[in-house]
């Protein structure tokens, strides 16, 4: 298993001021703290979510193509999250349920983390199934010898510093040795610093997902990236 026990050595921090603000909290909350940091654009797609439209953009990776190095910018070790190891995952993010880990778990999905000083410092699940969006509330349709990375998180204090890139590659790496063809992930398109960490891992955007609710009616549907 490429990713245990793998350490990285840190560089030199990269200058992060252009990183966007994208807030957390329900799709309303984070619309109105859009409109107070952001354009009115971004305020109103992310408006239009919380009053049922919403949209992804699903951005794919060959995984035949060359994977590079990483260069976090503090000393970390790559791993697989155990099941005995939950506790440290909630440690680090206390807002997620214990239960709902361990079920993740037990279904096969897969965390990697990485650990600086002992402590998760970020982390990325994968699956090789398809899967719900509760974002979408639609499910992700994966074909065979595809894996779908997702719930990406790093610490907030240590963010800038290369750590979700470095993990990103690793788990490129860990399936690319397994013998899947094809890496899945999916981000808002109203959130460009994301778009711009995904492509650094080569993650090129190829549709946009869509799901439209009103009351109890939903239609779901799939066009090709257009670029916005």
């Amino acid at each position: 298993m490429t990713v245990a026990g793998r350490a990285y050595a840190p560089v030199a921090p990269r200058d992060d001021a252009m990183r966007s603000f994208y807030p957390v909290g329900n799709a309303f909350e984070r619309a109105l703290a859009s409109l107070r940091h952001e354009d009115v654009r971004t305020f109103a797609w992310k408006l239009a979510s919380a009053l049922g439209y919403r949209r992804i953009v699903r951005l794919e990776r060959l995984l035949d193509e060359p994977i590079p190095e990483a260069t976090p910018t503090l000393p970390v070790k790559a791993e697989l999250l155990g099941a005995d190891q939950i506790g440290d995952y909630v440690a680090a993010r206390p807002e997620a349920n214990r239960d709902e880990i361990a079920n993740r778990l037990a279904s096969g999905r897969r965390c990697f983390v990485l650990r600086h000083q002992g402590r998760i410092a970020s982390v990325c699940w994968a699956t090789t199934m398809s899967c719900p969006s509760p974002y979408l509330r639609r499910d992700v349709i994966l074909a065979v010898g595809d894996v779908y990375f997702t719930d990406a998180w790093t610490d907030p204090a240590l963010r800038g510093r290369a750590l979700a890139h470095a993990l990103c590659l690793e788990q490129l790496r860990h399936f690319r040795d397994l013998g899947f063809r094809r890496a899945l992930r999916g981000t808002v398109p109203e959130n460009p610093s994301a778009l711009r960490a995904h492509a650094k891992s080569g993650f090129r955007p190829t549709a946009l997902l869509v799901s439209l609710r009103i009351g109890r009616w939903q239609r779901d549907f799939d066009r090709a990236w257009t670029g916005r």
